[in-house]
């Protein structure tokens, strides 16, 4: 199994619409995307949030690249700012 992460900061005043947009535009089509296996949102401390997409392969992952760029781009748009991102192999313990 393969994993993606994006780690971003989002306003109070923005996070319910921002949830709202991604439940109609983004998870969908992560939903659908061949190989993907499961998403976890965390909430940290202030205003932090860990977004975590388990996928099949590597493959799996890059070739859903462009759409989650493309999504990042709407999130910066939004006032929310990518701290930072990364993937790497799940290891099983």
């Amino acid at each position: 199994m393969y994993a993606t992460y994006v780690m971003r900061e989002v306003q109070p005043a923005m996070r319910s619409g921002i949830l709202a947009k991604a439940a109609k535009e983004f998870w969908p089509l992560l939903q659908k995307a061949p190989g993907f296996r499961g998403f976890f949102l965390v909430e940290g401390p202030g205003q932090q949030t860990l977004g975590i997409a388990f996928w099949e392969s590597q493959e799996d992952a890059e070739a859903f690249r462009a759409t989650l760029d493309a999504w990042q781009s709407t999130l910066d748009s939004l006032g929310s700012t990518m701290i930072g991102r990364g993937s790497g192999d799940v290891i099983e313990i």
